[in-house]
């Protein structure tokens, strides 16, 4: 009780403090520098700011490479197909050390990969999960082709 009423009368007495020196330098303002002051000192600041930026883009490489967005598009789908390829060996690669695992009599520890929202995140959903082996399922795959080709040409429409 006595720490909780000492902390408080603490707390106070330091907002009063606090409120005591911001009045006393509102009104001494003639020690404090002006406003113009320091609005001159930030101004000759912002001008100097500006004439770095200026020289740095001026020193800048003019030959440097930009891309053009059809080799971005490009660039993207190649990943993607890419992404659904490493999807479909890791499957196959499942598959193979599931059938090693199965001569063998060991009780084998649930991991990540025997869920199936684990397959529809990352696999996204083109692997599915049927009679305890990891099968593709093509029509996804084919529907991921066709939308991102659709998208492709959408884009190319929209950038040219």
């Amino acid at each position: 009780m006595k720490k909780g009423i000492l902390f408080t009368l603490g707390y106070c007495l330091f907002i009063l403090l606090a409120v005591g020196i911001g009045i006393y330098y509102s009104t001494h303002e003639d020690k404090l520098t002006s406003q113009n002051e320091v609005k001159h000192a930030f101004n000759e600041a912002l001008k100097a700011e500006e004439k770095r930026l200026e020289m740095k883009k001026e020193s800048e490489d003019p030959d440097k490479w930009t891309p053009s967005p059809g080799f971005i598009l490009t660039a993207i789908s190649i990943g993607a197909i890419l992404d659904i390829v490493i999807v479909i060996w890791w499957a196959r690669h499942e598959n193979r050390k599931r059938e090693l695992e199965a001569g063998t009599n060991l009780t084998r520890k649930k991991r990540l990969t025997d869920s199936i929202l684990f397959w529809w995140v990352i696999g996204l959903g083109i692997v599915r999960k049927r009679n305890d082996k990891l099968i593709v399922d093509w029509k996804y795959v084919v529907a991921y082709l066709i939308l991102g080709l659709l998208l492709k040409v959408w884009l190319t429409k929209e950038l040219f």
